[in-house]
């Protein structure tokens, strides 16, 4: 088997992240949440974030095919924007193909987004985290916030 290349996504890479970002709203159960459209905004938002350097995906492949990636992105919103550092990192589309899973691929390419973040110097980063994901988070140095959520019924 040829070795896993962990690599810096360039915008060629952007359609099939956006696969496996699809992928990973259906294996979360999450998909009945997507707008009909989702796909196409994503697509065209990343190629927008990739143009202003305020996103940068990571990648393990072998032979060309993504096995798994990472995206860094750098946001600025409320409250934060007011904040001595005005902007943040989030790590999201977070993924491995099923029979790539527990390698150590997401370990390493959130390694990669978080030292890109601490480049553009990002000082605090964010994220969202399954169940699964949550011990490597952990090993990572991420620590559970006060943050909370409710869903409005409609």
């Amino acid at each position: 088997m040829a070795d896993i290349l962990y690599l810096e996504a360039t915008s060629v890479d952007i359609p099939e992240i956006v696969e496996l970002k699809m992928a990973m709203f259906v294996e979360s159960c999450h998909a009945d949440k997507l707008a009909k459209n989702a796909k196409e905004l994503v697509v065209e938002d990343y190629f927008g974030l990739y143009a202003e350097n305020q996103a940068q995906h990571f990648v393990a492949k072998i032979d060309n095919k993504i096995l798994g990636c990472v995206g860094a992105f750098i946001k600025s919103d409320l409250p934060y924007r007011y904040y001595k550092c005005p902007i943040y990192g989030f790590i999201g589309d977070v993924y491995t193909v099923p029979n790539s899973r527990n390698k150590g691929l997401s370990t390493k390419l959130n390694e990669m987004a978080l030292a890109w973040l601490k480049k553009q110097g990002v000082t605090m980063v964010k994220l969202l985290a399954s169940e699964a994901g949550r011990p490597i988070y952990e090993k990572l140095g991420f620590k559970s916030t006060d943050e909370m959520s409710i869903t409005l019924a409609n």
